[in-house]
């Protein structure tokens, strides 16, 4: 028995099982002794029930203590869980086997090793590096029994056009990889380093406890010459079957992923969401190939739980539909109806030049056109269900028409505020992993210099120069002009209330911003719930001084219009701004968040006498994201006399 004097485990959890093995590199009748960390002992002896089991399997060359944050909350009366972590054979402090096992060995281990806990579901893998891959397999081979997935740097498949990460290659190369990786510990080594900030000594000390000596680091080489190259390495089929497996695997899925590693970097992350479109991530910004040391795991990971996978009653999968059912209505769908009925010919999107004067503006029918156009031209250019599209042009008319278009082909749009700066949104686009990114000129100029995204898509044409050094393909005005038939073709995609629609980041003031996904369902669901509880309908009039409630007019079937301000920045909203937004289209319903509202205040001495009577016309006004002082909202009241209010108040 091994009894753990290490930092941040408790001895009970330690134990060792005798396990038949059924592995074609072992003989009949073999029985391998394998090392786990198991909280099962502890749950029982403090009378708690555990929801369900955790499956935690390390990577090389790390073993079961990686997962000791999980092993801990896990013991936590407030969400009881078993939580199993394995020593991989060959690994840890499990037997020294003798044998090179190769993924699919590793794959049956693990089914041999639960077969003989009698673990029963709900079960939840976890997976790290190439435990990553390994617990994948055994999640595929027992459907039956699984709940969920989550992985933390891991990969299925490498990339075409990519070369191994340099680590990798390095590693593999036969003049390094026996010195490297078996008679010397630098593998270990290089790798504890990877840690952002480094680990502890005495925390250092207890990953390279199993490993010392070269006889007990055998697994740690095998493991490193197991990585599939190419097609004709014996584990590339395996692997390959593990990785287009994921693409039916349709149960809940976390994903927590440091960036800055330089291993499994993004590419793979991004890899991974093509065949798990539905996954949840957390992305934590300097964390890296250890993101288990560098950052808290525990507390996303088991929120996450009792959100998708226990669904208690609290929990926020009750609440994640926002009471949508499988007979919802997509955004979309009143545009057109808009558009066909005897409202065509009225206005649906203005969008106000800098002087406050009336720049553009589309009718219902020329809406419905433009976005058929736009999602024709978009699905020529491989746009499509699960594509990742960064939406990167100020509200307006092009955003209107470049949203409504990615929703109906099923793409995913990214939107993140231009406000959180050039770190922050570099930050928050390169988490979310666009596939394509569509802009105005400075984001494509930003996309082309950080990296945003491979495939950029202008707003307006652009000289061939300028196309060229910005990376440009074509532009929305190009597609609208070239795709075919009225309105364009019609796109294929009908989702279901689950199928994904948007990641919208948080605006950042409360820390780094973060990207939440929404379902159509969601997105109905939240603009069935406006109209609701506002009496907002068809034919109301909405000046939106928020980004997101622009977006959201057309699908309510109101008329909207953005003021001339500087969406990223609410204190640039004026009153003049206001009110000639609001004379627009004779405005009925006023958005606008606690900072515009009050800089409207104090410049209401800029009213025209035109613009005043407007603000007098509106009969609602909504402000969130802040408590409003009472003080404030006498002003408000006095400017918008004839307006129900609804915001919080201080």
């Amino acid at each position: 028995m091994v009894i753990a004097a290490w930092p941040g485990v408790n001895a009970e959890w330690s134990r060792e099982i005798d396990v038949p093995s059924t592995s074609s590199v072992d003989a009949p009748g073999t029985v391998r002794r394998w090392h786990l960390l198991d909280n099962g002992a502890e749950l029982s002896r403090r009378g708690l029930a555990p929801l369900g089991t955790l499956l935690c399997v390390h990577g090389n060359p790390t073993w079961s203590y990686l997962w000791r944050s999980l092993l801990a909350a896990g013991t936590d009366p407030a969400h009881p869980w078993r939580v199993v972590a394995v020593d991989q054979l060959d690994m840890g402090f499990s037997e020294r086997t003798g044998t090179f096992r190769r993924l699919a060995d590793r794959i049956n281990d693990l089914g041999d090793l639960t077969e003989a806990l009698s673990l029963a579901g709900p079960v939840v893998t976890v997976g790290h590096d190439w435990g990553g891959v390994a617990s994948l397999g055994w999640a595929l081979a027992h459907s039956d029994q699984l709940a969920g997935v989550v992985l933390t740097n891991t990969a299925v498949h490498q990339p075409a056009g990519f070369p191994l990460p340099p680590a990798l290659r390095l590693a593999l190369h036969p003049a390094v990889h026996r010195w490297g990786t078996t008679t010397s510990d630098a593998f270990l080594r290089v790798t504890h380093s990877l840690a952002r900030p480094p680990l502890p000594a005495d925390v250092r000390s207890a990953f390279m406890a199993p490993y010392r000596g070269a006889a007990r680091r055998a697994g740690v080489g095998n493991f490193v010459a197991d990585i599939p190259v190419d097609g004709s390495h014996p584990s590339f089929a395996a692997l390959n079957g593990v990785a287009e497996g994921l693409r039916a695997l349709n149960v809940p899925a976390l994903m927590l992923w440091g960036p800055r590693d330089p291993i499994f970097s993004d590419r793979y992350l991004k890899d991974l969401l093509t065949r798990l479109p539905h996954a949840d991530v957390h992305r934590y910004e300097g964390a890296g190939h250890l993101v288990a040391e560098d950052r808290d795991i525990a507390t996303p990971v088991f929120d996450w739980l009792a959100g998708r996978v226990t669904q208690g009653e609290d929990s926020p999968a009750d609440n994640g539909s926002m009471g949508a059912g499988d007979g919802f209505t997509p955004l979309w769908v009143l545009l057109g109806e808009l558009a066909a009925g005897p409202s065509a010919g009225a206005g649906a999107v203005v969008e106000m030049a800098p002087d406050g004067t009336e720049a553009r503006s589309l009718t219902w029918r020329q809406l419905e056109e433009n976005v058929g156009r736009v999602a024709a031209g978009l699905q020529g250019e491989g746009v499509g269900p699960g594509t990742r599209v960064s939406l990167m042009v100020p509200p307006g008319v092009d955003l209107t028409v470049a949203l409504y278009a990615c929703l109906r082909l099923g793409a995913v749009v990214v939107v993140a505020d231009a406000g959180l700066g050039t770190r922050g949104l570099s930050r928050a686009v390169k988490g979310a992993t666009p596939d394509v990114l569509i802009g105005i000129d400075k984001a494509l100029a930003a996309a082309r210099a950080l990296g945003w995204a491979a495939r950029r898509i202008s707003v307006r044409d652009l000289p061939a120069v300028q196309r060229r050094v910005l990376g440009v393909k074509t532009s929305l005005a190009d597609l609208a002009r070239t795709s075919p038939g009225q309105g364009g073709a019609a796109p294929a995609f009908s989702p279901t209330a689950d199928s994904p629609a948007a990641v919208l980041f948080t605006s950042g003031s409360t820390g780094p911003a973060k990207g939440v996904q929404y379902t159509h369902g969601q997105l109905a669901a939240m603009r069935d719930t406006v109209a609701g509880t506002f009496g907002i309908e068809p034919g109301d009039r909405l000046v939106a001084g928020f980004a997101p409630f622009a977006l959201l007019g057309p699908a309510l079937g109101t008329v909207s219009v953005t003021p001339a301000m500087d969406v990223t920045a609410p204190r640039t909203l004026t009153a003049h701004a206001l009110a000639a937004a609001a004379a627009a289209i004779d405005a009925t319903v006023v958005f606008a968040s606690p900072a515009a509202l009050r800089n409207v205040v104090a410049t209401q001495a800029g009213l025209t006498p035109e613009g005043a009577a407007a603000l007098k016309r509106v009969d609602l006004l909504l402000s969130a994201g802040a408590p409003v002082p009472e003080p404030l909202l006498d002003e408000v009241q006095r400017l918008l006399p004839a307006a129900s209010l609804h915001t919080p108040t201080a």
